[in-house]
Formats: structure tokens, C-alpha cells, sequence
């Protein structure tokens, strides 16, 4: 007895999506949450967890037409380059750098104490990347003011008063909390 084709056409992949279209809606809606609250998440893990330090704050921009008034905020390590580097390198961008940290004599302040491509084995470091401008990104290089006050920090950075405080986990993820005024 010899098989008897199948004649009935077969349903293609757009017959397949109309049909399933509900059910494609929703896992689309949830994969989106999901990577949304996954960013929150890591924030706010951040923050609860890592340890708080203030670092000094050396230059500010405070104002942008479409953003209000904000705060561009430069370490004196976001322009350091690792030993042996003297310059920036377009071919370094994206790649992961790590800056070492202690407290400075004050008992309140840190400061970098190395650079280096590595992770470091022990103390507390941030973890980040070059940036396409040849800065190092550390994800604390941005805070938005109340409206009106971005002149007020300008003038409290020229003063030398102006600190960050941020918290950085034991991996050297950090994640800015507030801008300190002393």
C-alpha cells in the first residue's frame, strides 16, 4: 500500500503569527519589563548594598537647553590613562579599566591610588569603560538638578566644595546617590 500525499496546504509563518499574535503581544510586553526592571534592579542592588564614599568633583556643566539644568561631573581619574598608555586610544573604546581607591587624610574623602586594565585582588575600586571621547566611564559622570540650581554648583565646584557621594559594590560597580555641598 503506497503513502497518500498530504494535499492540504501548510499553514505559513504569517497564518502562524496572526494566530498566535496575542501571545506573541505578551511575551514581547514581559522580555521588555523584564530588561527594564533588570536595570532598576541593578541600581538599586547597587545602592543598597555597596559601601558609601565621596570622591571630589573637578569640573561641572550646569545647563542644557533639553535637559534642564544637570551636572557633567569629572573625576581627576576619568582622564587617567593606565601606565604605559600616554595618550587616548580609539582602540581601547569599550574596553573595561579599573581605578583603585583609598580614603584620603581626611577621614571622608577617597581618591585614586591606580589605574590599571586588571581587576584589582583586594580594596575598594570602580569598575567602568573608555568612553568614544576618551574618558573613562564609571556610571557616576551625570546628575540632574532642581531647576535653578545648576549655577549654585557651578560656583560650589570653583570653590572646591562640591563631593560625590556614590555607593560601589564589592565588583566596583558604583552608582551616584547625591551630590554633596560642604
Amino acid at each position: 500500500m503506497s503513502a497518500i500525499p498530504d494535499e492540504r496546504p501548510r499553514p505559513g509563518l504569517w497564518e502562524w503569527v496572526r494566530s498566535h499574535q496575542r501571545h506573541i503581544l505578551f511575551g514581547t510586553i514581559a522580555f521588555q519589563m523584564l530588561v527594564l526592571g533588570s536595570m532598576i534592579v541593578q541600581s538599586a542592588w547597587t545602592l543598597a548594598t555597596g559601601e558609601t564614599i565621596l570622591l571630589r568633583v573637578i569640573l561641572v556643566d550646569p545647563r542644557d537647553l533639553f535637559r534642564g539644568d544637570y551636572v557633567i561631573l569629572n573625576y581627576n581619574f576619568t582622564r587617567l590613562r593606565p601606565p604605559g598608555e600616554d595618550s587616548w586610544n580609539a582602540a581601547h573604546v569599550g574596553r573595561e579599566i579599573f581605578v583603585s581607591l583609598a580614603p584620603e587624610q581626611d577621614g571622608k574623602h577617597w581618591q585614586e591610588t591606580g589605574l590599571s586594565w586588571t581587576r584589582p585582588t583586594s580594596g575598594t575600586y570602580l569598575r567602568g569603560e573608555v568612553g568614544n571621547d576618551g574618558r573613562n566611564e564609571f556610571n557616576i559622570g551625570q546628575f540632574f538638578l532642581q531647576e535653578g540650581k545648576g549655577k549654585e554648583y557651578e560656583q560650589a565646584v570653583r570653590e572646591r566644595r562640591l563631593s560625590a557621594e556614590i555607593a560601589v559594590t564589592h565588583d566596583g560597580a558604583a552608582t551616584l546617590k547625591r551630590l554633596v555641598l560642604e
